[in-house]
C-alpha cells in the first residue's frame, strides 16, 4: 500500500468549521475490498468511533477513503488497512504523529518566502507544522520555503538550483510566527503549506496558468493543497513589490480580485478567508513612490471590494536589508496576520476589523486662522497610543507632493488631529496621505499594536483644478522704488520696469524663498519682481492663488489685477485669490513684492481653473490647464 494523497506522517489535517476532519485520501494497493481506519492517540488508545471504521473502497489497484469526524487535536496515529472479501486484513499502513487543525496557504513573494535573519526565527512548536516545498511535513522551522529541494519545476524555472542551498543567514518569514500565534489564540494545531517565491509578479500568479500545474505558481499551489486533501482554512499573502510600476500597478486590483476568486472556486470554498499584508518599506532607489503608494492604497481598499478579506500594515516594521522585513519584526507581522485571520473566521467577538479612516473635519483655529484636520478612525481597539516623549508621525498633506504643512500631530482616543499652517482656502483641494513614500515613519497604533494602514490620497475640502506651484521664475532685485511710489507699492505701474535685468531662478520646495539674499540689504526698502509666462490651450476662467509676506501687486499681460498694500508676515498659501479670464495663447504673469525693510521672504503662486465641473475633477477626468512655460 502506498498513500499518495491526503495522509502523511507529521501532517496537519485540515478541519472544517465544526473543527472536525473531512479528509479525502487515496493511493495504490494490490488488494480489493474495504478501506478501514483505526485512529489512536499518542498513548496508543483507540479514539472512540475510530476502530476499524469503514472509510472507503479499494479496487483495480487503487483505493480511496474519507477520514470524517475526527476532532481537532492530536497527535494521532492513523492506521489504514484493506480488508478483502473474506474479512482478512491484507494490507496496512500506519501514518504517524498526525494533527488535526487549521491549515493555511502562505503565498506571495520574498517577504512571505522569508528573508529575515534566521537568528531571529521562531522557536519550533510541536503543534505547528509545515508542508515544506519538498512535499514533506515536519515541525515548522524557518526556512519553510526550502526551494533548493522543491518538487515543483516553477521554482527551478525562476532561478533555484535543486540540491544547492546557498544561503544559511536569512530565511525567516511571517508564516511560522502567524501559525504559532493562531495556536495561542485558538488552542487548535496549525499547518502551513509553503508556496511563496521571491520577486514574483501578480502576472506570474495568474490562475489562467493552472493547467501548467507545477510549472506555474498557482498550479503548484493547487497541486500541493490537493495532495493534502484539497482543503485549507485560509490564505496569508504578501506580494506587490514587483507590481509597483507603471505597467502593472493599474492592473493590480483586477488581478487580485481574480486571484482570490479563483482560489475560492478551485478550493470549493466561497468564503475562504484571505489576509493580505500591505507593502512595507523600501529604502533606496528603484521604486517610484507614486506606484508603491498606489499598490498600498489599493490593497487597503480591497477590504471593501472582497468579502472575508483583510489587510494588515507592515510599514512600521524594521528591515534586515533595503526591502525585507527583519526576522525580529516578522514576529509582530505574524501576530497581526493571526489577529486579522482570527477575526475573519470567528467574527467580531475575536477582535476588530482593519483600522480605517472615518469622518474628516476641517476646523479653523485662532489666532492664525489655520486649519486643524481632525481624523476620526473606525475599528480602533480602545484608543490610539504613542510612547511618551515620541512625536506622533506618519501623515502628510500635498498637492500632490507632500509639503511642509503639518507642524504637529495629536492623538485622542480614536481621533488624530493634524495641526497645519494652511488657511481654510489654502487647504481646499489638498491631498491627505498616511505613509507617503517608500520609506515613511509611521508610529500611531491602537492598544492591540495595530498600525493605521497606509492610505491616500484623500481629498481635503473642495475639489480644485490646480496647477503645480510656480517654483521657477525670472527674478529681478533689488529694484529701486520709483519716484512717486511708496514702500507699500502705491503708485507702482508696470511701465516702471522697462529697464530691469532678469535672472532665472529655480526654488527648492513650494515656497519661493529669497530671505537669505534679501537679508544682505539690511533694512532697506526696495522691490522684488517675479515674472513668468503661461500657455492657455482654450479660453479659461481662472484664479490667481498666491501667498506673500509683504506689500504686493499682480499683473497679467501687463494689466494690474491685484494690489495688497498691507501684505505682511507670515506668508501662507492661497492668502489671496484673484479672478481673471484668458483666451488661448501665451500670457505673462508679473508680481512685485515690497521688501518691507528686508523683512519679506518670498511668495507662493499657482493658478486654479474655476470653469470646470467639480464632478469631473472628483472623478479624476483630466481637464486642460494652464501650462507653465
Amino acid at each position: 500500500m502506498i498513500i499518495e494523497n491526503g495522509l502523511f506522517d507529521r501532517m496537519v489535517i485540515c478541519v472544517n468549521e465544526k473543527n472536525l476532519t473531512d479528509l479525502e485520501f487515496s493511493g495504490r494497493c494490490e488488494t480489493s475490498g474495504n478501506v478501514l481506519l483505526t485512529v489512536r492517540d499518542k498513548n496508543g488508545y483507540i479514539i472512540k468511533g475510530f476502530k476499524n471504521q469503514n472509510a472507503g473502497i479499494a479496487k483495480n489497484g487503487l483505493f480511496k477513503g474519507i477520514l470524517k469526524g475526527l476532532k481537532a487535536g492530536g497527535p494521532y496515529n492513523v492506521e489504514v488497512s484493506i480488508q478483502d472479501k473474506n474479512n482478512e486484513i491484507k494490507e496496512k499502513k500506519v501514518v504517524k504523529n498526525v494533527l488535526a487543525g487549521y491549515v493555511w496557504i502562505a503565498a506571495g513573494q520574498s517577504n512571505m518566502q522569508g528573508c529575515g535573519l534566521l537568528k531571529d526565527a521562531a522557536k519550533p512548536h510541536p503543534m505547528v507544522r509545515a508542508f515544506y516545498t519538498n512535499d514533506r511535513w515536519d515541525i515548522a522551522k524557518d526556512p519553510i520555503h526550502n526551494l533548493w529541494e522543491c518538487v515543483d519545476d516553477v521554482h527551478v524555472d525562476l532561478g533555484y538550483v535543486r540540491g544547492k542551498r546557498t544561503n544559511f543567514i536569512t530565511g525567516t518569514g511571517p508564516a511560522v510566527f502567524f501559525a504559532q500565534e493562531m495556536f495561542r489564540l485558538t488552542g487548535i494545531p496549525q499547518g502551513i503549506i509553503a508556496c511563496a517565491h521571491g520577486g514574483t509578479k501578480m502576472l506570474q500568479w495568474d490562475p489562467s496558468l493552472k493547467h501548467l500545474k507545477g510549472k506555474s505558481l498557482y498550479g503548484a499551489t493547487l497541486r500541493r493543497v490537493k495532495k493534502n486533501g484539497g482543503k485549507v482554512s485560509g490564505i496569508i499573502w504578501y506580494q506587490g513589490e514587483s507590481d509597483a510600476n507603471e505597467n502593472d500597478e493599474p492592473l493590480y486590483v483586477e488581478r487580485m480580485k481574480k486571484l482570490v476568486a479563483s482560489f475560492r472556486k478551485d478550493l470549493k470554498d466561497k468564503k475562504l478567508p484571505f489576509v493580505c499584508v500591505q507593502l512595507g518599506r523600501f529604502v533606496g532607489n528603484g521604486f517610484v513612490a507614486t506606484y508603491w503608494n498606489s499598490i498600498q492604497d489599493k490593497q487597503f481598499k480591497l477590504v471593501k471590494m472582497i468579502k472575508n478579506f483583510s489587510v494588515v500594515p507592515a510599514v512600521d516594521l524594521s528591515l534586515d536589508d533595503i526591502i525585507h522585513i527583519s526576522g525580529r519584526d516578522h514576529r509582530i507581522l505574524g501576530k497581526r496576520l493571526a489577529y486579522a485571520m482570527n477575526v475573519l473566521i470567528n467574527g467580531k467577538k475575536a477582535g476588530y476589523e482593519p483600522i480605517a479612516p472615518g469622518k474628516i473635519l476641517l476646523k479653523t483655529i485662532p489666532p492664525n486662522n489655520w486649519v486643524n484636520v481632525i481624523l476620526e478612525f473606525k475599528n480602533v481597539a480602545k484608543e490610539f497610543v504613542v510612547p511618551e516623549g515620541i512625536r506622533p508621525s506618519g501623515f502628510s498633506i500635498g498637492d500632490p507632493e507632500p509639503g511642509p504643512f503639518i507642524y504637529d500631530i495629536e492623538v485622542n482616543k480614536n481621533t488624530v488631529i493634524l495641526k497645519t499652517n494652511l488657511s481654510s482656502s489654502g487647504i481646499e483641494g489638498k491631498l491627505l496621505y498616511h505613509g507617503y513614500g517608500t520609506d515613511p515613519y509611521c508610529n500611531i497604533r491602537d492598544t492591540h499594536g495595530r498600525l493605521i494602514p497606509v492610505f491616500g490620497p484623500v481629498w481635503l475640502g473642495e475639489y480644485r483644478a490646480l496647477t503645480p506651484m510656480f517654483t521657477e521664475w525670472f527674478v529681478s532685485f533689488p529694484v529701486e522704488i520709483p519716484e512717486n511710489v511708496d514702500p507699500k507699492l502705491n503708485g507702482l505701474k508696470f511701465e516702471h520696469f522697462g529697464g530691469v535685468s532678469w535672472e532665472q531662478m529655480k526654488f527648492q520646495g513650494r515656497f519661493c524663498d529669497l530671505h537669505e539674499k534679501i537679508s544682505l540689504f539690511g533694512d532697506k526698502d526696495f522691490i522684488i519682481l517675479f515674472s513668468r509666462k503661461i500657455r492657455i490651450p482654450e479660453p479659461m476662467k481662472l484664479l490667481a492663488c498666491f501667498g506673500y509676506d509683504g506689500p504686493v501687486k499682480l499683473w497679467v499681460d501687463e494689466k494690474e489685477i491685484f494690489h495688497d498694500p498691507e501684505g505682511t508676515n507670515p506668508a501662507y498659501e492661497d492668502r489671496a485669490k484673484v479672478k481673471f479670464e484668458l483666451d488661448s495663447g501665451e500670457h505673462s504673469i508679473t508680481i512685485a513684492l515690497g521688501s518691507n525693510k528686508c523683512r519679506v521672504w518670498g511668495i507662493y503662486f499657482r493658478i486654479e481653473r474655476i470653469d470646470v465641473s467639480k464632478g469631473l475633477i472628483k472623478k479624476g477626468i483630466v481637464v486642460p490647464m494652464p501650462e507653465i512655460i
